[in-house]
């Protein structure tokens, strides 16, 4: 009789469990069920940006849903793994699924940092982590000028680069007194900033972001120096 192995969360990691489980369990002795919060299954994460370029989400994914139905995976999309019963040995969902486990892998990932700062779940203000993100931002982009990015390291630049292919006057606000502080030293972010201002995207450095001002939307942000540069401000992306 097989076990049943729940992988709770689909996203990079989960989807290479999938993958090596199934490359050496042979004699299939196991039956797989995962669950993906997102509305589609895994995708590459890491290349994330490239989705700006292509606006395909499919060539973003690491395996086509026929895939999984080939290698006998129980692919729930859009289904968030929301209990774990470990006296039954009963995993739930939100939609009501009740799946019985032998064993249960918790493949979540990680959450995006969001700041605390008042005004940041104002309309325009949006995280960069998931396709959903993505088309949210373009999507905006579309009725606004400006954006600045909360963050100048790997993925904030990434995100820079995003905003302005979008057609976007760009900031970015970094908190230290460098550029990628974790990944180069001051002359290497020196550099880096006079190779990024020479393409048009502007850097602050030193900006501890306070407060998000406007309305309902965003309008401008303040910072704990007590400035306020970035007036008009339509499009933050944290």
């Amino acid at each position: 009789m097989k076990q049943t192995i729940v992988v709770i969360g689909h996203g990079m990691v989960g989807h290479r469990f999938c993958e090596k489980l199934i490359q050496y369990d042979s004699d299939r002795r196991y039956r797989i069920v995962t669950f993906c919060e997102e509305p589609r299954a895994a995708y590459d994460r890491v290349g994330l940006t490239s989705f700006f370029a292509s606006r395909s989400a499919q060539k973003l994914m690491l395996a086509n849903l026929d895939w999984y139905r080939e290698q006998g995976i129980e692919l729930h999309v859009g289904d968030r793994a929301s209990g774990i019963d470990r006296e039954r040995r009963i995993v739930t969902s939100d939609r009501g699924l009740a799946i019985k486990y032998d064993h249960v892998v918790l493949a979540t990932g990680s959450f995006p940092f969001v700041p605390p700062v008042p005004g940041i779940d104002k309309l325009g203000v949006f995280l960069y982590r998931t396709i959903d993100d993505l088309e949210r931002i373009i999507a905006h982009a579309k009725e606004v000028k400006s954006a600045a990015v909360i963050g100048g390291g790997l993925l904030g630049l990434e995100a820079a680069k995003a905003t302005f292919d979008l057609g976007l006057e760009t900031h970015v606000i970094e908190f230290a007194p460098r550029l990628m502080p974790r990944q180069v030293d001051d002359p290497g972010s020196r550099l880096l900033v006079q190779k990024i201002q020479s393409l048009g995207v502007k850097v602050h450095l030193q900006k501890a972001t306070k407060e998000i001002l406007g309305e309902k939307a965003v309008e401008k942000m303040v910072f704990t120096d007590g400035s306020a540069r970035l007036k008009e401000l339509k499009d933050i992306i944290s």
